[in-house]
């Protein structure tokens, strides 16, 4: 069938169930035993353009969904990636739909459907979106944005579906993965002399995430995900070097205040009583929840022992950058007068660095240039713990 059939056949229908007859067409054209054609691609991409984001009529002019519309794309998108039983035919579509697209009006629908994903535990919307993460990169702008939507939705307030948020690392493993690395690129970082910490909220179901599931940060390393025919696959970063610079700057950059109940309140049966009393867990301030976090990727470090191959999951580098952020708190307290081995904060960052640090090479998790890594932080300020890590490494290269 030729692009004005099809263009004629759409046109039968008024949105949206031209989008959803879409779909079905958009599937026809690139599931196939080989790759699709050029020409394949452009009908594609035509039809997606013309009857699902609607962002051209039939004269060429631009117009675009309004919002009632928009939620009725979301709602179709939902139930056909919801009975979309084959994992390549739903990436396929899916990267046919968002992907390679700098489009805010589709990448403003596709945070949308994530946000809705998120708060139903739709499985296999997420699991979707976690491949579209890794294929645009964690850290490409397009992904930073959809997360940074996503945070909003979820994160800065105290939601009623916390819970569900928390169950996601075992419903979309690879989802979650993938959202903790583009995470840790967004917060401990400096703008413009202000640190941008992650909200408290955040925290607490990232460290709850990390800290119960020793293998969630190699999830997208381990399970591949299934590619339509052709596709280059993007290399799996793992969030494990991201949570380090977290864990590792917390002490030097986190004034620490005691967060709000965090956790839920638990009944609590007291033996020989005719009565059930409320008992609150105790809540964790922030400084206790890094350590938490630093505990739980100590822990994935051991789990991400490769028994074969290279090692995947910490590139030295971006463990060397976390050198010059140490040394210019250092220098601030030379200028300041105070003597680096009697700063308490800065001995916590150089132990949870020497930490982090030996339990990854010592599982042969870190990939790169070894001895550059060893000779970064070797510029670091006295610290015992991690002289005697550098030291013995550098005699093992």
């Amino acid at each position: 069938m030729s692009l004005s059939d099809l263009k004629h056949t759409l046109r039968k229908h008024e949105f949206p169930i031209c989008a959803r007859e879409a779909l079905i067409k958009i599937e026809q054209l690139l599931i196939g035993r080989s790759a699709p054609n050029s020409k394949q691609l452009d009908i594609a991409m035509d039809i997606t353009s013309e009857f699902i984001f609607c962002e051209a009529d039939r004269r060429g002019s631009r117009r675009g969904l309004n919002s009632l519309q928009e939620l009725q794309l979301i709602d179709i998108l939902c139930d056909y990636l919801s009975a979309c039983t084959n994992e390549t035919t739903k990436n396929t579509i899916f990267l046919s739909l968002f992907g390679s697209t700098e489009s805010h009006k589709r990448l403003k629908i596709l945070s949308t459907l994530a946000s809705m994903a998120m708060s139903a535990s739709c499985t296999s919307v997420l699991l979707a979106v976690g491949v579209w993460l890794q294929q645009m990169g964690c850290s490409s702008p397009q992904s930073l944005q959809l997360v940074e939507n996503l945070i909003k939705d979820h994160f800065f307030l105290n939601t009623s579906n916390q819970n569900t948020l928390k169950s996601l690392a075992t419903t979309a493993p690879k989802f979650v993965a993938n959202f903790i690395t583009a995470v840790t690129e967004l917060y401990m970082i400096d703008v413009q002399g202000v640190k941008k910490l992650p909200p408290n909220n955040l925290l607490e179901v990232i460290t709850l995430w990390v800290y119960s599931n020793p293998t969630l940060c190699m999830s997208a390393q381990l399970n591949p995900a299934s590619l339509p025919a052709g596709a280059i696959p993007m290399a799996a970063v793992t969030p494990l070097a991201g949570l380090i610079h977290w864990c590792a700057l917390a002490p030097i950059y986190v004034q620490d205040e005691c967060l709000e109940e965090v956790l839920p309140l638990k009944k609590i049966k007291i033996e020989n009583e005719n009565h059930s009393t409320f008992k609150c867990n105790k809540s964790l301030c922030t400084s206790e929840l890094y350590i938490k976090l630093h505990l739980g990727v100590l822990q994935s470090l051991r789990a991400g022992r490769r028994t074969h191959g290279p090692p995947t999951a910490v590139n030295g580098q971006h463990l060397a950058a976390l050198s010059p952020l140490v040394q210019s708190y250092a220098h601030q307290l030379v200028k300041r007068g105070i003597k680096l081995q009697n700063d308490s904060k800065l001995q916590d960052c150089l132990d949870r660095i020497g930490q982090a640090v030996q339990v990854a090479l010592a599982n042969g998790c870190v990939y790169g240039n070894i001895s550059n890594l060893l000779a970064a932080l070797d510029t670091l300020p006295e610290n015992k713990l991690l002289r005697i890590i550098i030291k013995k490494h550098q005699q093992s290269i």
